[in-house]
């Protein structure tokens, strides 16, 4: 492994900085020294003219005042040196020599402000000072200014010298001086660096180590180790301590990965890591478990049938689909709920669910596996079918409708959320179904297998209130104890049991059927309108049914009382009396026949 030289070069990066900002104060501090310098010694030249060409005024002796200007020159170690006059001197005295008049702008403003002006030239080459310092009256001098200069004030400017200093030499002297304070911060630099990466090396490759192991546990590589033989002293430790952690992490996350999968499907999310793919398989148990625990309470499997449907549509947003149910034993499947645009499959019969290839492969079904794949789907579009088997004699099928390839693909990766979902409902299914089984048997006559009197109270107590109107038509079999007398009770059962399939061919499905008690049956109709036409046809079809005993054949008749709610009575109960009322008087007045409870008194 490469050690990474970024922490050396950020480390070099900072001294380097570091002295630069220090030559960087030192370039300044030298360059303003140096002008201060040359400013003093400027002001010491320009006090030492002045008192000199004062001795000379004093003394009568100004017309040799050029041998003095000379030396003051010289001893000044100016470049360039001038003195000039003003105009009320120059009124007074006259101009003086050459070079004593007013060269430039600012030997005027100097004249003009009465301050010391300085400017500094930095050029490349010959970089130069200038300062000009202007000669003010004043009171108090020694000796006394105005004496000679009568017209002039206190305060007024006569004149002033200006001086050129060449700065070039100490220009030399400060980049020496950086020059030095480089080449030692270099040198220190790289000693620093030199001894920095001899005694951390070592940790830095730990870190380095540590980062990759880091990284691959990150990316759900829990088995990368590292190899202490490669490590110092000081930190093998530390590596141990991590190796360690990892090894647990590996197994058990291979422990949760292994383990988990047993209670819940496959959703076919692909997850880099397997904390990440834990995480989300943890997230669904906890939701299947919130949702066991709620149908756990429901009354009925339909409720059931309504979670799991809303489940299915607001979690994983499926728009279009069905739900059968397939009774085996009574070879039908029934609608639960549909919400497709058009119709999914051929409607239920007897033989459809044996069709159907989800139901009878007992896999997924999807409309992309080959063309026209399930030979009674009638969808134009995609569709998958899932079964699930809820016992041995229910199975429940769900129809989804994709309205394209992409959502097909997109429902198919729910197939496995959806399994989860039914696998943790088919227990509880399983007993409200078993609980609806004792429920029915407990309410259905073991006989003939219709409702008994135990549910007609219950219905009548309970469902009928639903209903705005009805009709009860009360059915006898005429002279029935003959039967018994002369074939037996196994005779009589047989005739029992075929009036009770008659019921099932000659009334509507919204006939209900009730064993009142012996041969009495009561059937339930709520379309008042053909309850007559239904009685008919249900006496008609008992009187042509041939019974064969012993070689023998002998027919049955019925007789039935007919009567209807609010046209008869108000009273649900009064309702059913009056159609015994009814039977009654059908019974006493010939057999045979229909008698309706508002025509008993014209029988």
């Amino acid at each position: 492994m490469k050690r990474d030289k970024r922490v050396l070069s950020i480390l070099f990066a900072m001294i380097f900085g570091f002295a630069s900002v220090i030559v960087g104060i030192v370039i300044y501090n030298v360059r303003s020294l140096s002008i201060i310098r040359e400013k003093d010694k400027a002001e010491t030249i320009a006090k030492l003219v002045k008192d000199g060409l004062t001795a000379h005024m004093v003394g009568g002796i100004m017309s040799k005042r050029e041998l003095f200007l000379n030396n003051a020159k010289q001893s000044s170690g100016a470049k360039k040196i001038w003195i000039f006059r003003t105009p009320k001197v120059i009124k007074l005295f006259g101009k003086g020599f050459n070079n004593e008049a007013v060269r430039d702008k600012i030997d005027k403003k100097a004249i003009q402000t009465g301050q010391i002006q300085q400017k500094v030239t930095d050029a490349l080459i010959n970089p130069t000072l200038r300062i000009t310092i202007p000669y003010k009256v004043s009171y108090d001098a020694k000796p006394n200014c105005l004496r000679c200069h009568i017209n002039a004030k206190d305060g007024d400017v006569l004149g002033g010298i200006s001086m050129v200093y060449d700065l070039s030499q100490v220009r030399s002297q400060s980049i020496k001086t950086v020059l030095n304070i480089l080449a030692i911060t270099i040198l220190f630099a790289l000693l620093f660096l030199y001894i920095s990466d001899k005694l951390l090396s070592p940790y830095t490759l730990v870190l380095l180590y540590i980062k990759d192991a880091l990284k691959s546990a990150s990316n759900g590589n829990y088995r990368y180790k590292i190899d202490e033989n490669k490590c110092n002293q000081g930190s093998k430790e530390t590596v141990r301590w991590l190796n360690t952690l990892l090894s647990k992490l590996d197994s058990v996350v291979g422990a949760i990965e292994t383990n988990i999968s047993l209670f819940v499907a496959d959703r076919s999310r692909k997850f880099n890591d397997p904390l990440e793919k834990s995480k989300s398989t943890i997230q669904d148990l906890a939701m299947i478990y919130r949702f066991k625990r709620t149908i756990e309470q429901d009354t009925s499997k339909e409720d059931i049938y309504k979670r799991l449907i809303k489940v299915f549509k607001d979690q994983l947003n499926i728009a279009d689909l069905s739900l059968y149910e397939v009774n085996i034993k009574n070879n039908k499947r029934h609608l639960i709920y549909d919400d497709t645009p058009e119709k999914f499959c051929e409607d239920a019969d007897t033989n459809t669910f044996q069709r159907c290839r989800a139901y009878r492969t007992k896999s997924v079904v999807t409309s992309d596996e080959f063309p026209d794949i399930c030979q009674i789907c009638k969808s134009t579009k995609e569709y998958l079918c899932i079964e699930c088997s809820i016992d041995e004699n229910i199975s429940l099928i769900i129809n989804i409708k994709p309205d394209n390839k992409d959502d097909l693909r997109e429902n198919k990766k729910a197939i496995g959320y959806i399994r989860n979902y039914l696998e943790s409902a088919k227990p509880i299914l399983q007993s409200k179904i078993l609980t609806e089984i004792l429920q029915r048997s407990n309410m259905i006559d073991g006989l003939t297998g219709l409702y008994n009197r135990k549910y007609l109270d219950i219905f009548m107590d309970q469902k009928i209130k639903q209903y705005d109107s009805f009709a009860i038509a009360m059915v006898d079999i005429d002279f029935f104890k003959k039967v018994n007398d002369t074939y037996g009770h196994d005779i009589g059962d047989i005739v029992l049991k075929g009036l009770s399939d008659l019921f099932k061919k000659s009334v509507s499905k919204e006939d209900i059927v009730f064993r009142f008690g012996g041969e009495e049956f009561l059937i339930f109709i709520p379309n008042i309108d053909i309850a007559l036409n239904t009685a008919g046809k249900v006496k008609d079809n008992f009187e042509n049914r041939v019974f064969n005993v012993n070689g023998g054949n002998f027919n049955k008749t019925l007789s039935i009382g007919l009567s209807y709610y609010k046209a008869d009575s108000d009273h649900i109960w009064q309702v059913i009396k009056n159609s015994d009322i009814a039977l009654y008087k059908a019974k006493n007045s010939g057999r045979n026949k229909i008698v309706e409870f508002k025509d008993v008194d014209k029988v």
